[in-house]
């Protein structure tokens, strides 16, 4: 299981104290999965979550304390309509936006987002015979 987290430091959304919490981004079942917990030492612990892309403030923090990832076809892709298939799985975008994820995909610059997103992007990938490589962006 691949995932990451940040640090969350802020005042409670309730009493105003300081409150500690964590975003965390995750593939679990070969799914995107996020999470967001709270814990106030006055009004307890909060947690939510759900399947899918994660909401901005969940992204934000993992990206500003871990930064982005780049994904990367390795060579030639003889078959677009299994990286459309990829993106539309992995983050349930339209077809449009899917294609212009693809053509990133194939650009110098790469498909940008967090490790657990290309990550899971790259395991899709594979699993239809396109190879593809991931560094810091």
């Amino acid at each position: 299981m691949i995932e990451q987290a940040a640090r969350l430091i802020e005042p409670c959304g309730d009493c105003g104290r300081p409150c500690e919490g964590w975003a965390v981004q995750l593939i679990k079942e070969g799914r995107l999965r996020w999470e967001l917990e709270w814990a106030c030492d006055n009004c307890g612990v909060s947690h939510d979550g759900d399947w899918g892309v994660a909401p901005d403030e969940v992204r934000r923090p993992i990206l500003a304390e871990h930064g982005y990832r780049r994904l990367r076809a390795e060579g030639p892709i003889s078959s677009g309509g299994k990286v459309l298939r990829a993106f539309r799985n992995a983050f349930g975008v339209s077809i449009g936006e899917a294609k212009q994820s693809a053509k990133e995909l194939t650009e110098e610059e790469g498909y940008r987002g967090t490790l657990v997103e290309v990550s899971l992007l790259a395991e899709l990938l594979g699993a239809s015979g396109i190879a593809t490589t991931i560094d810091h962006a």
